[in-house]
């Protein structure tokens, strides 16, 4: 099974947009009150211009379209995220965790050359352990096929000496939901996984 990069269908940049103001921020709630209370303590033996008045009633017209534009270019641009992810439902993405649910696959990748790879497989029910050995030539693949999660950890070695050794977690994706930092990827027992750190989709 073939291991692609994502490319520009599957965007992992944080799509997550602030949800408070900067402190010297005015929205349009403060520009009418701003305005409310320059007409409040106006001199009535010297009354604002009209032609003023409505010039500033046209600006807080102004701002207040240009803030909804705003926010619906943000709520856009977050369905569309989500919708790119969608279509990675039913896919394997990478995860930074050493735990395994049923049907998720780990690839094994020694750091330089090697004549054997073991990995110890722990088991998060019942603490029971087991060992996997893969010797040089075989597939450095590992799928889960028991139902309850395991930890895994591996080690790698070349005539008895330690090889460094890298191991990449793969979990089906089962949904996507939308949360206030972005698109969530959500995975078996109830896993979840912020999308914007995924970087393989494993078709």
């Amino acid at each position: 099974m073939a291991i692609t990069s994502v490319d520009n269908s599957y965007t992992t940049t944080s799509t997550a947009a602030s949800s408070t103001q900067p402190a010297n921020a005015l929205g349009k709630e403060a520009f009418l009150q701003i305005l409310c209370t320059q007409l409040k303590y106006q001199n009535p033996l010297d009354p604002q211009d009209p032609a003023e008045f409505l010039t500033q009633l046209s600006q807080m017209t102004q701002v207040e379209q240009l803030t909804n534009i705003s926010e619906s270019m943000e709520s856009l641009k977050a369905a569309g995220d989500t919708g790119q992810w969608v279509s990675s439902i039913g896919k394997k993405v990478d995860v930074a965790t050493d735990t395994l649910s049923k049907g998720d696959e780990v690839t094994i990748t020694p750091t330089s050359d090697y004549d054997k790879v073991v990995m110890k497989v722990t088991n998060l029910r019942d603490g029971s352990t087991s060992t996997v050995t893969f010797n040089k030539g075989d597939d450095l693949t590992y799928t889960n096929t028991g139902d309850d999660m395991v930890s895994i950890s591996v080690t790698a070695s070349l005539s008895g000496g330690a090889v460094g050794c890298n191991a990449t977690v793969f979990k089906e994706v089962t949904g996507v939901k939308i949360v206030d930092t972005g698109p969530v990827l959500t995975f078996a027992n109830d896993e979840t996984y912020d999308a914007s750190k995924v970087t393989v989709i494993k078709d």
